[in-house]
């Protein structure tokens, strides 16, 4: 049956913890991380998405506005501020409880944090913003699962003329609305569904996040998650044979009190074109710039570690093998 998978009830809860979900954002909190040994130059992951980002968007050292979604602990932005040095800061998160995570990282610093959904909060945008991050959360947003191809196809035609549904309020939606709004979806922007199966899943908080978006005047838009539709880049594309895309639909990650679904990235840049941006998609493992050496050749291929480092390195590099980003720059 048709539903609508939420997570908001995990995160609004007294003590929501993120520790054991592995991100790579808490991975690379620092640069004497055990999982920064991956890296051919061990540093945060936030100030090499700072350096990411000034190299690949353009981004100055002394930006206007700077938005982060869904936070964390606040170590992303911890490293941001190593390389850049906004006027401005706001962190938006709906759970109350790491938003005092953030602010003890992040304390001495001049900075927003408020508690507020996402689709809320942008129609309240009023000044520029150079750059909003929304780094390993958008497989949280709702997702749509167990759609009939069938009954979707029925209402393709004109469902580009749908009134959109209110993205504050998809709760209040049944199995109907859901799929008119998919519908809408697919039409409005194009979206391929034949490599998909007779009943998948569909981003519909993913990609009402990009729509949202569209309509604010964010000048760069950072976006990273688990892939549906990632590409490995070479060589491990020949090395992780472990990893294999089998199937475009969305794949449910059951985590602890909660399920989130992986993302794909194609639907969000048909969407993101459409709606004027320029779009460069990425693989994480070229933004963080990981090893590959002889060591590294040796663990992809035998899968045999013998050290406690080595499984670390495994690990790590079996876990972001899934991972891609997408940068939007407004005006493309």
């Amino acid at each position: 049956m048709t539903r609508l998978n939420r997570t908001e009830s995990f995160y609004c809860a007294d003590d929501p913890s993120l520790l054991w979900e592995m991100t790579v954002c808490q991975c690379l909190a620092s640069g004497d991380s055990a999982y920064a040994k991956a890296l051919t130059r061990p540093a945060s992951y936030g100030r090499l998405v700072g350096e990411f980002l000034q190299l690949e968007a353009a981004l100055p050292e002394q930006p206007g506005q700077i938005i982060e979604v869904g936070g964390g602990y606040g170590s992303l932005m911890a490293g941001l501020l190593e390389v850049v040095q906004p006027r401005k800061i706001t962190m938006v998160d709906i759970s109350a409880f790491l938003l005092q995570q953030q602010q003890k990282t992040l304390q001495g610093r001049p900075i927003d944090f408020v508690c507020q959904d996402i689709f809320s909060f942008l129609p309240t945008l009023q000044t520029p913003v150079e750059l909003l991050i929304a780094n390993e959360i958008i497989a949280d947003l709702p997702t749509v699962t167990n759609i009939r191809q069938a009954l979707l196809q029925e209402r393709l035609p004109g469902a580009e003329t749908l009134k959109p549904a209110d993205p504050t309020a998809l709760n209040d939606l049944d199995a109907e609305a859901l799929l008119d709004e998919v519908a809408r979806l697919t039409a409005a922007y194009g979206l391929d569904l034949d490599d998909l199966p007779e009943e998948f899943n569909f981003n519909l908080g993913a990609l009402l996040l990009v729509e949202q978006l569209g309509k604010t005047g964010v000048k760069r838009i950072f976006i990273t998650e688990h892939g549906a539709d990632t590409e490995l880049p070479y060589p491990f594309s020949i090395q992780l044979r472990s990893y294999e895309r089998l199937s475009k639909n969305p794949r449910q990650i059951k985590l602890k009190d909660h399920d989130e679904y992986t993302i794909r990235f194609d639907h969000l840049e048909a969407a993101a074109t459409r709606l004027g941006f320029s779009v460069k998609r990425f693989h994480l493992m070229d933004l963080l710039q990981v090893r590959f050496d002889d060591e590294i050749n040796y663990l992809l291929t035998t899968g045999k570690p013998t050290t406690e480092e080595q499984e670390i390195l495994l690990e790590f590099y079996d876990h972001i093998a899934e991972y891609q980003g997408m940068l939007l720059l407004a005006g493309g």
